[in-house]
């Protein structure tokens, strides 16, 4: 069996992180996608260069990651923080049903919109909700519904 070129070892990396950024991250944190960005970049300059060795790829890897991120980490920054005309979402005063335990300080899960969320009690809450009790959203914080008793 031959050994895997850099053309695909980078192939194969920036396609796999730039995945996992979107798939499972949801373009939340996209560091995966400057360094999966870097990768494909790299993995191009190998079949370009037709014979470019580990060290040279990965050195166009490194420089091109960087520049990749010191070029779209403050526009993708200033994207992701800006207001939308949705703020929240559309879950803001929908009832949810718990679907395990919610207390003070400790998250739980809700079911919302036809699938399981990772929820927390509103600050100041001090009555636990159990599973099948309703609750409502006061809040989206990423990817945690905030809520509160009914």
């Amino acid at each position: 069996m031959d050994t895997i070129t850099p053309f695909w070892l980078f192939l194969i990396a920036g396609v796999v992180l730039l995945s996992i950024e979107l798939l499972v991250f949801q373009f939340t944190t996209f560091w995966l996608f400057f360094v999966g960005l870097g990768a494909l970049c790299a993995a191009t300059f190998a079949w370009v260069s037709g014979g470019a060795g580990y060290i040279s790829t990965t050195a166009v890897f490194a420089v091109s990651s960087a520049a990749i991120t010191a070029l779209l980490y403050a526009p993708i920054k200033r994207w992701q923080d800006a207001p939308t005309a949705i703020s929240d979402n559309n879950a803001v005063g929908q009832r949810v049903s718990v679907l395990e335990r919610i207390a003070p300080g400790v998250g739980g899960k809700v079911s919302w919109s036809g699938s399981d969320w990772q929820a927390e009690l509103i600050d100041g809450a001090v009555v636990a909700l159990e599973p099948g009790q309703p609750a409502e959203v006061v809040s989206v914080e990423g990817i945690r519904l905030i809520v509160k008793p009914v």
